[in-house]
């Protein structure tokens, strides 16, 4: 009777590891942005603007983003969840980690 009962708890504990796995977030799905390339007012980072006002700052980037300081572009990324954690969520700033960046205008309007 005993092998019948590690069986068992093998079987309930391989199921609870399971459902705890199906717990976990889904990983952020990349979206697109629109707006003028700023550098950041500490000029260690870039910023979206939209109306001479912040959308987005870049946590990350995958491209380089300096050649398009001062132009329209479109840029692709996911939001970088945990920088806006440690920032106090959204409503205090939008992150993201930048994978492509399009040119839409060749200067900010």
């Amino acid at each position: 009777m005993r092998p019948h009962r590690a069986v068992v708890a093998l079987i309930v504990s391989s199921g609870l590891c399971g459902a705890a796995a199906g717990q976990q977030s889904e990983p952020e799905r990349p979206h697109n942005m629109t707006g003028c390339l700023q550098k950041t007012p500490d000029g260690k980072s870039f910023m979206l603007t939209r109306d001479n006002r912040k959308t987005v700052e870049f946590s990350r980037s995958s491209v380089d983003l300096t050649p398009h300081v001062g132009r329209q572009i479109q840029i692709t990324g996911t939001t970088d969840t945990d920088r806006e954690a440690k920032g106090g969520g959204q409503q205090n700033g939008h992150y993201m980690q930048v994978t492509a960046v399009s040119v839409t205008a060749a200067k900010c309007s």
